[in-house]
């Protein structure tokens, strides 16, 4: 079975043992709104791989850089506003790529001029010599 990197199907005991943080430390983040993991009926919380590497980040600014919560939240906004501007710069370019192909082909000569009809300047004699 394939599960996408959003799909949450990780539990928190799972997702703790894999980032080596204790699940009192995950409620945490997600008490402060840095993670948000998905609730199933009966509530119990289901991460997906985008959650942990959320995670995985947290702990790397946390631990490597020590950050506090504080300093953790400005920085998920950060990261989160670049991937967007990253994502529009993509976009944009795309689209400026589409653009350009499009006017590339409608500056191109007819490929196939009508051979009755001659070319300007010329008489019929010399126009295909």
């Amino acid at each position: 079975m394939n599960f996408t990197e959003f799909e949450p199907v990780f539990t928190i005991s799972i997702v703790a043992a894999h980032v080596h943080l204790h699940p009192q430390t995950i409620r945490t983040y997600e008490r402060a709104g840095l993670i948000e993991p998905h609730r199933t009926d009966s509530n119990i919380r289901l991460y997906s791989g985008q959650d942990i590497v959320r995670l995985i980040q947290i702990k790397t600014w946390i631990d490597d850089l020590g950050l506090n919560l504080a300093g953790v939240e400005i920085m998920t906004k950060l990261s989160d506003r670049v991937t967007e501007l990253e994502d529009r710069v993509n976009q944009l370019t795309m689209e400026l790529v589409r653009r350009r192909a499009a006017a590339d082909q409608r500056s191109l000569p007819d490929p196939d001029p009508d051979p009755d009809r001659g070319y300007p300047g010329t008489d019929d004699r010399t126009a295909m010599v």
